[in-house]
């Protein structure tokens, strides 16, 4: 994309006084204009103008020298008000060449980034965010070379959350979210940190204006055992915290819990550093948490100098998005189509072929030599020049190192927050009010002056895992003389397309290890296979590579191939599932396990699951549970008509623990799940070409290890799920009524 040169040759005068002096020479310049369209709700906009102001004074003065000049020209759009799908096309359509929009810094709002991404990406228009966190957004732009985020991941935020918790000796932890993208992050993360800390984690839920919280806090509080509660709250909206803290203090009032009420400690997310949340009189033994520019190289400090106040949330975000713009299009006035990124010249398989100002940018950012450039006038200044000479030059931010990721160098490895607190302070006349009091800067990477999370945790952070004891039980069981295996998938959309294909991997391997048809029950929709967005019709991969073919038998493996599906997912209720598990045959139901006192079971099921009642009877808007007491009922059935030797469960859901707790105390019954009770699953494998994921992890390293290994120990098994599993805690249940995990193995399962 070519830089629109709206300006060339301006000559600057000369002053001519009494004496005559000698004219000084003329000096000539030409200044490159870039578009940047700003899209921020209207108030942020105001919040951050100073900010903005000051990042535009500062990236012209620091070329007041320079005879080839950038020109910042911006152009707002109000996020809440726009047609932001009108908006993103004409921006990466314009109808004129001076129209040219260069650069788009925000939205604001993470879900308003895959509008804006979706048209950006057809010429590589940088769009730089500086406060979409949602770990989504992130993960499935995360080989975009185009899409910039200035912020971690709220995964990142929700680990600082339980580690404040911990510093303030919560034992305990609930999590009040809005349902939204924005939300998701915490609701996804908060179990699992939570048990990395060996926090107690007592439960969440959605919150919006106007929930009452009455059924919510009188579940939970019983948990806490009167050992204290740190509420966080993870709300997109600001207005929301003020009321959301009320409900949760008035109820303990109401209640008549002093105790309680006074061993509470809320933290608020980023979104409450907020004017109308900071004034509120009530905030007493309220913490936040907030991404915040860097104190180590001074912008908190320099904010307070010059403003009289504390920099909030997103002002040292957008003051580093102007000046990375900035300098790479002062990188693209100098190199032209000579761009190396990380020493590798810059080309593309698809139109546009060749650099653009995105990849400016990121050759300036993966640059670790030369001069080390800070982000304040004199800092820029060097910059500028440094680029202007041909010389390479290390970038530090407002924000920070500005460390991003190797790959595509546009996503920020570190980022610096502030764990506050609001307190009174005397203006200078007599008057008091509020205002933010930083308790403590926290950064993953850590420094003199900030505490690393590490750092908080004493050194001593533990890897959270099951001490399995080596039990011997001697229930007399009888020889093995057959295997059958129910692989069930309940999702049906192709949003969910890793369920059905870690399902049909999953009766592959079954397949490839000694079972045949008769013995498989496989329940699926198979509805992808010719879905219109299947780029490869009539096939499902779990793994995909574009790369040369491997010795890995499902990498490019239709795992469809051949499959005989037994049932359509929508053609069946919940309670066909105990007549196939019991033999229950019927003209609507053909085929069923035929079990009997010497077979061993395997049950496999791959979907969504909430946080009541764990694995869902549908997609993830399903409102219907399968339900803990229903599958523990089936189960007591097969046990009561001797309808099983042994049976292992594999189930690959969020929060799948609750049907471990279910099935405890049954006997010669294992359940292995992807995640404990408290927490979500998280899908891996990633693929931008189908743009769904194709597996997770759980499934992925079980189908792996049974593959390479069928006699391995269920104990080595638990190890390396629990090993390979990212996000979640794998976990075994009910080893005391089954037996030695150590010495049996999977072949009861597999040949």
């Amino acid at each position: 994309m070519l830089i629109a040169i709206l300006m060339v040759i301006v000559a600057t005068g000369c002053h001519k006084d009494d004496t005559e002096s000698p004219a000084e020479p003329k000096v000539e310049y030409k200044t490159t204009t870039i578009n940047i369209d700003v899209i921020l709700p209207q108030e942020v906009r105001d919040e951050w103008q100073p900010t903005i102001d000051w990042a535009l004074e500062n990236i012209a003065s620091a070329q007041k020298n320079l005879n080839s000049r950038i020109a910042l020209n911006l152009r707002y759009h109000d996020e809440d008000k726009e047609d932001l799908d009108r908006l993103a096309y004409d921006l990466t359509h314009p109808a004129e060449d001076d129209d040219t929009c260069h650069a788009i810094i925000g939205p604001y709002h993470s879900s308003n980034a895959p509008t804006i991404l979706r048209y950006a990406g057809r010429n590589r228009l940088p769009v730089v965010m500086p406060t979409c966190t949602s770990s989504e957004l992130q993960r499935t732009n995360a080989r975009n070379t185009y899409a910039w985020f200035l912020t971690e991941s709220d995964i990142t935020q929700c680990e600082m959350v339980v580690t404040a918790a911990v510093s303030i000796k919560d034992q305990n932890i609930a999590l009040l979210y809005t349902d939204d993208t924005y939300g998701q992050s915490f609701r996804d993360w908060i179990g699992y940190y939570a048990a990395e800390q060996q926090r107690n984690f007592v439960g969440m839920t959605a919150y919006d204006a106007g929930t009452d919280l009455t059924a919510f806090m009188s579940e939970i509080m019983p948990k806490t055992e009167n050992k204290g509660l740190c509420m966080c709250f993870a709300l997109s909206n600001a207005g929301d915290y003020s009321e959301a803290m009320d409900k949760v203090r008035n109820y303990l009032l109401d209640k008549g819990e002093l105790e309680n009420f006074f061993a509470l400690n809320e933290i608020f997310t980023d979104v409450a550093l907020d004017a109308t949340v900071v004034d509120n009189d009530d905030l007493l033994f309220t913490y936040g948490l907030s991404p915040m520019g860097s104190p180590v190289y001074g912008f908190p400090q320099s904010y307070e100098a010059r403003f009289g106040k504390q920099s909030l949330n997103g002002f040292a975000n957008v003051y580093d998005a102007l000046t990375l713009i900035a300098l790479g299009a002062a990188h693209q006035q100098v190199n032209g189509e000579n761009c190396k990124v990380a020493g590798r010249q810059v080309t593309y398989n698809e139109a546009p072929f060749n650099p653009t100002l995105t990849d400016h940018i990121r050759s300036v950012v993966a640059c670790e030599s030369g001069a080390t450039a800070g982000w304040n006038l004199n800092g820029l200044t060097l910059a500028f020049s440094e680029i202007a000479a041909g010389k390479e030059v290390s970038i530090v931010g407002a924000t920070g190192s500005l460390n991003f990721d190797e790959e595509t160098h546009t996503k920020i490895l570190n980022t610096n927050y502030m764990l506050w607190t609001s307190h009174f302070k005397n203006d200078g006349t007599g008057e008091y009010h509020r205002e933010v009091k930083p308790l403590v800067y926290l950064s993953t990477e850590g420094s003199s002056t900030q505490a690393s999370t590490t750092t908080l945790w004493q050194m001593d952070k533990k890897y959270w895992s099951q001490t399995i004891e080596d039990i011997k039980v001697n229930h007399n069981l009888p020889p093995a003389n057959d295997r059958w295996a129910v692989v069930i998938s309940p999702s049906t959309t192709w949003s969910n397309y890793r369920h059905q294909a870690d399902a049909f991997a999953m009766y592959q391997l079954l397949r490839s290890h000694g079972y045949d048809d008769e013995h498989i029950v496989l329940i699926v929709e198979d509805n992808l296979a010719d879905d219109s967005r299947n780029i490869y019709p009539g096939q499902i991969f779990v793994e995909r590579s574009d790369e040369a073919a491997s010795t890995d038998k499902f990498i490019n493996d239709d795992v469809r191939r051949g499959a005989v599906v037994d049932y359509h997912f929508s053609d069946l209720k919940p309670d066909d599932l105990a007549d196939i598990m019991l033999g229950r045959k019927s003209d609507r139901l053909p085929h069923v396990i035929d079990a009997n006192s010497g077979s061993d079971v395997l049950f496999f099921w791959s979907g969504h699951g909430g946080s009541q009642e764990g694995p869902l009877w549908g997609n993830e808007d399903a409102s219907q549970y399968f339900g803990r007491q229903r599958i523990k009922s089936i189960i007591e059935e097969m046990d009561a008509a001797d309808k099983y030797r042994r049976i292992l469960f594999a189930i690959e859901t969020c929060y799948s623990g609750k049907w471990g707790e279910a099935l405890e105390g049954l006997p010669d019954v294992l359940v292995m799940t992807a995640a404990t009770s408290t927490e979500t699953s998280k899908a891996d494998m990633y693929d931008s070409k189908l743009g769904v994921y194709l597996s997770n992890a759980f499934a992925r390293t079980f189908r792996r290890q049974i593959a390479q290994k069928p006699n391995i120990s269920i104990y080595n098994l638990y190890r390396e799920l629990f090993r390979t599993t990212k996000g979640s805690h794998v976990s075994i249940y009910n080893q005391t009524n089954y037996g030695s995990v150590y010495e049996d193995n999977m072949q009861e399962y597999f040949q």
